[in-house]
C-alpha cells in the first residue's frame, strides 16, 4: 500500500524545510511507502485550501498511490506518540487528535483538520473537498459532513430505543404546559437538585435565522423548553445549535452553562446542582460536558453564594410568562417526552444509566404524558413513536500526537473572524447550505476539478511541488 501525502501550499516555505525531512524521516520508519504532494496555488486569487488538497488528491492517485492523507504544513508527528499513518480499511481516519498549541487536546469536537486519512473509495464517495471555500475556514467541517452523509463518521446512539414512546409536540407559537408545584417542594431549585429533560428541538429560521459568528445582524436567542420564570431558571434550546441551562444565585448574577446539540435530535439533557460544594454539572446522553475537546462550557462549573429563592408555584415547559406574548423567543419548537425532577444531586454513575434505571430516592417529579389533565395545557399534541437517541457525531479517530510549527492565528480571535467576510461566507455556506442540504456535493470536489498545471518541480526522491492556477 503506497500512502499519498498531500499538503495545500503557499507561502511557507520555513514550514516546507521542515515538513519534508522530518514527516518524510517518520514514515520512512515506520516503513511506509509513501510520496509526497505539495500543491502550490501561484495565482494572485485567495487562497482554496480544499482546491489545492483536491489537487495534490488527484496527482497522488493517478501516479499510483492506494490511499491518501490530507496534511497541514504546520503538523508534525512527534516520534514519541505519533500518529498512524496505516491504511483506513473501513472509514476516514483524523489522526490530528493532541495538538500541541491546544494543550494536547482537539480544537473541538468535530475537528476533521490537521491530517486525515482516505482510502481512495473513501474518497470517491465523499467527492473529496468542496472547491468553493475560499480563503480561511470550513473546508474541514464541510469534508467532515460529508463524511457523515455518507455513513462515514463515528455514529453512536444509547444504548435503549425508547418503545412506542409517547411525546408532547409544541408548535413553536402558542404550545404550552403549566406544572402545579406541591407546597413542600417550592423551593427545591435553591439546594442541591437535579433535573433531567428528553427532548428534540427544532429551529425556527423564520422567527430568528441560525446564528453565525460572521454575521453583523442576526442575533442570540434561546427556545424555553424547562422555564421556571422571574429571572428564568431553566433549559433551552438556541438558535446556535446548542443545548443550555441558566441559573441565577441570591446576588442576581447570572450563570450558564451549555453543550453543542444540532436540532432535530432527541436528547437526554440533565444538569445537576451540588449545592454543598457549589457545583453545577451538565449532562448530555449521560456524559458530561468537555469544554477541552470544544464540546461546550466547562462542567463541573463553580458558582458563587446560594441559588436564587423562586417560592415556584409553577413549572413551564416549552414557554415562559416572562416574554410578552408576541415575542419571538415565547415559545419552544419540538418535542417533550420526559421530565424528572429529584431534590437532591444525582452521583454522575446514576446520571449515566438515567435510559435504564431511574433512581426514585429523592424523586419529586416525574411527567406522565398521558394524564395531562392535570396540567393546564395549550396547544399541544400528543405523539407516538420509537425514540432512538443519538450521541454526538464524531469522526473516527486514531489518537496522534502533532507538534505545530509558528504561524499567524488566521481562526477566530475574540469572538470575530481575523478573516472577516470571507470567512463569514463561507461559514454561511456551510452553515446555511451545506448542512442544510442545499448543496449537491456529489458536483462540488474531486470530480469538478478546474485548475491550470502551471508545471511540477521535484524537491526530493519522494516530494514533488505542482504548480497551478485555480
Amino acid at each position: 500500500m503506497k500512502l499519498g501525502v498531500c499538503v495545500p501550499y503557499r507561502d511557507r516555505e520555513l514550514h516546507l524545510n521542515e515538513f519534508i525531512p522530518k514527516v518524510g524521516k517518520y514514515l520512512k520508519d515506520r516503513n511506509i511507502d509513501f510520496q509526497m504532494y505539495f500543491c502550490h496555488q501561484v495565482d494572485d486569487k485567495l487562497f482554496n485550501r480544499g482546491a489545492t488538497k483536491n489537487i495534490a488528491a488527484k496527482h497522488a492517485l493517478e501516479e499510483g498511490c492506494d490511499y491518501i492523507v490530507w496534511h497541514d504544513i504546520d503538523m508534525i508527528p512527534l516520534e514519541d506518540g505519533g500518529a498512524d499513518y496505516s491504511f483506513p480499511k473501513d472509514a476516514p481516519r483524523h489522526i490530528a487528535t493532541k495538538i500541541e498549541q491546544m494543550d494536547w487536546k482537539l480544537k473541538y469536537h468535530e475537528y476533521f483538520g490537521g491530517a486525515v486519512l482516505f482510502s481512495k473509495e473513501q474518497l470517491e464517495k465523499t467527492n473529496g473537498y468542496s472547491n468553493d471555500y475560499w480563503d480561511w475556514g470550513m473546508e474541514d467541517d464541510d469534508l467532515f459532513w460529508r463524511c457523515h452523509k455518507e455513513g462515514l463518521t463515528d455514529d453512536s446512539y444509547l444504548d435503549v430505543k425508547f418503545k412506542e414512546k409517547e411525546y408532547i409536540r409544541f408548535n413553536g407559537n402558542s404550545s404550552s404546559v403549566e406544572i402545579p408545584v406541591p407546597e413542600e417542594f417550592k423551593n427545591f431549585n435553591r439546594k442541591s437538585h437535579t433535573v433531567s429533560v428528553l427532548t428534540r428541538a427544532f429551529q425556527m429560521p423564520e422567527k430568528n435565522p441560525i446564528f453565525l459568528i460572521g454575521s453583523k445582524s442576526r442575533r442570540y436567542v434561546e427556545y424555553p423548553i424547562f422555564r421556571i420564570p422571574g429571572y428564568d431558571y431553566g433549559i433551552s434550546f438556541n438558535n446556535s445549535r446548542a443545548l443550555s441551562c441558566t441559573f441565577w444565585n441570591t446576588f442576581n448574577q447570572h450563570n450558564y452553562m451549555w453543550l453543542k446539540r444540532y436540532d432535530n435530535q432527541w436528547s437526554w439533557v440533565t444538569v445537576v446542582f451540588d449545592d454543598y460544594n457549589k457545583l453545577s454539572h451538565f449532562y448530555l446522553n449521560g456524559t458530561e460536558v468537555d469544554s477541552l475537546a470544544g464540546f461546550g462550557s466547562p462542567s463541573p462549573f463553580k458558582y458563587e453564594g446560594r441559588l436564587k429563592k423562586y417560592n415556584v408555584d409553577k413549572i413551564y415547559l416549552g414557554t415562559t410568562p416572562s416574554e410578552k406574548a408576541d415575542s419571538p423567543v415565547k415559545y419552544f419548537k419540538g418535542d417533550i417526552a420526559a421530565v424528572k425532577i429529584w431534590d437532591r444531586d444525582l452521583t454522575p454513575t446514576e446520571v449515566e444509566n438515567l435510559h435504564k434505571t431511574e433512581p426514585t430516592d429523592g424523586l419529586i417529579y416525574d411527567l406522565d404524558v398521558t394524564d395531562l389533565n392535570s396540567y393546564e395545557s395549550k396547544d399541544i399534541t400528543i405523539k407516538t413513536e420509537d425514540i432512538v437517541v443519538p450521541n454526538s457525531i464524531l469522526p473516527f479517530r486514531e489518537d496522534g500526537k502533532m507538534r505545530c510549527l509558528p504561524h499567524k492565528d488566521e481562526g477566530i480571535i475574540g469572538g470575530i473572524f481575523v478573516k472577516g467576510d470571507t470567512t463569514a461566507k463561507n461559514e454561511e455556506r456551510y452553515v446555511l447550505q451545506m448542512q442544510q442540504g442545499k448543496i449537491d456535493y456529489k458536483k462540488d470536489g474531486i470530480s469538478t476539478l478546474k485548475y491550470e498545471l502551471v508545471g511540477e518541480e521535484i524537491l526530493t526522491p519522494w516530494a514533488k511541488m505542482i504548480n497551478i492556477k485555480l
